[in-house]
């Protein structure tokens, strides 16, 4: 079990850094939401089932939508103002 969390914590901290080097907001925002995935799975490992549920619904999946949501409304904007110019 120590290996398995050894490994997710790596993982989490290669994902953490990876986001860091995207040239899309979207890949960063996926990768980000990947991470979170992986700390729900951690917490899993280490008994924490609520905190894990928390972290799956809330950390991976409201938070990357939102990401997604704010992407697409900037670039919306974005191609409203260069149409009106």
């Amino acid at each position: 079990m120590i290996i398995v969390v050894l490994i997710l914590s790596l993982l989490m901290i290669i994902g953490a850094v990876a986001v860091l080097f995207q040239r899309t907001l979207r890949a960063a925002a996926l990768i980000s939401g990947i991470v979170s995935l992986l700390a729900a799975v951690f917490f899993v490992f280490m008994r924490a089932y609520d905190v894990a549920i928390t972290e799956a619904s809330i950390g991976a999946v409201l938070s990357t939508a939102l990401y997604f949501f704010a992407i697409k409304r900037i670039e919306d904007r974005q191609e409203e103002k260069a149409d009106g110019e």
